[in-house]
């Protein structure tokens, strides 16, 4: 049985961390203390098949905001093609763009995506701008999740004016509204949500369509009221992810098994919920 679930996967290959994320690399391997290299797509499978897990690869479109290439969401269905076994996909849209990003996501469900990744700060636009709701809706009509970046964001990190990335577009506050108006839509807020984790907590505990995600942060810094949360109210509703290549699935497991967690607690945090989320039954 597949052990987890890795809600939270940037592709390391050259293409990507040279294209989409270059300028940004070294506030990166600062900020998370990483030797972050290039693999190809058969190192990273590799490495996930080793310890029995299953990566969520994420596409990534900030080229209106950052001018970097984008990594769309049909190379993403291609890497998944090649290694099915062990990765799932997640497209992405620039939002702003309107038809073309209702189009995008059209598209994403034709490739067999399982879902959207979205990152305020890094594309420059607030989740409850009204003009953006032709996507929100699209997503929940498709039954797409969409996962979206909350809190600090490394990107940018060290640059000046932060490389143009504005953190108070992380603010979970302003997703709430998507939540408010769009019940059927399931709404995964990326990694622990600092500075606004108590909000992101009670937004979650509030809104059953929302769910915690894990990704960016060693457990060893989460605040208590995070760990009383996800092993109490939102168990069934809390993912695991690690921000891979900048976190390793075994670096932050590592860290997990110091918190404590019962077995079926860490199964449902680690592999049960994102299995349910994504429909992924063959993989589990």
């Amino acid at each position: 049985m597949t052990r987890f679930v890795d809600f939270h996967v940037h592709p390391p290959l050259k293409e990507f961390l040279d294209g989409a994320f270059g300028p940004f690399i070294e506030g990166l391997r600062a900020e998370f203390d990483a030797d972050i290299s290039p693999m190809t797509i058969d190192e990273i499978a590799d490495h996930y098949r080793s310890l029995d897990g299953i990566a969520v690869l994420l596409a990534w479109d900030a080229e209106r905001a950052t001018g970097r290439p984008a990594f769309t969401g049909a190379r993403v269905a291609e890497l998944v093609a090649e290694h099915p076994d062990v990765f799932v996909g997640f497209g992405s849209v620039d939002p702003v763009n309107g038809a073309a990003a209702v189009a995008g996501l059209h598209e994403a469900a034709r490739l067999g995506l399982k879902g959207l990744k979205f990152h305020p700060p890094a594309q420059r636009f607030s989740p409850a701008d009204r003009r953006l709701y032709p996507v929100w809706e699209a997503a929940a009509s498709l039954e797409l999740p969409v996962l979206i970046h909350t809190g600090y964001t490394a990107l940018g990190a060290g640059l000046p004016g932060g490389g143009g990335i504005e953190l108070s577009y992380g603010d979970p506050t302003l997703i709430e509204r998507v939540a408010v108006d769009l019940p059927s839509l399931k709404i995964v807020l990326a990694h622990p949500s600092w500075p606004w984790q108590e909000q992101a907590i009670a937004i979650a505990r509030h809104k059953p369509n929302v769910y915690l995600e894990l990704s960016g942060w060693s457990p060893s810094r989460f605040p208590e009221s995070l760990i009383e949360a996800i092993k109490g109210p939102l168990l069934e509703r809390t993912l695991f992810g690690t921000d891979f290549p900048f976190l390793t699935p075994e670096r932050w497991m590592k860290s997990f098994e110091r918190l404590g967690f019962s077995d079926d607690a860490t199964d449902r945090i680690l592999r049960a919920n994102a299995v349910e989320l994504l429909g992924l039954e063959t993989h589990a």
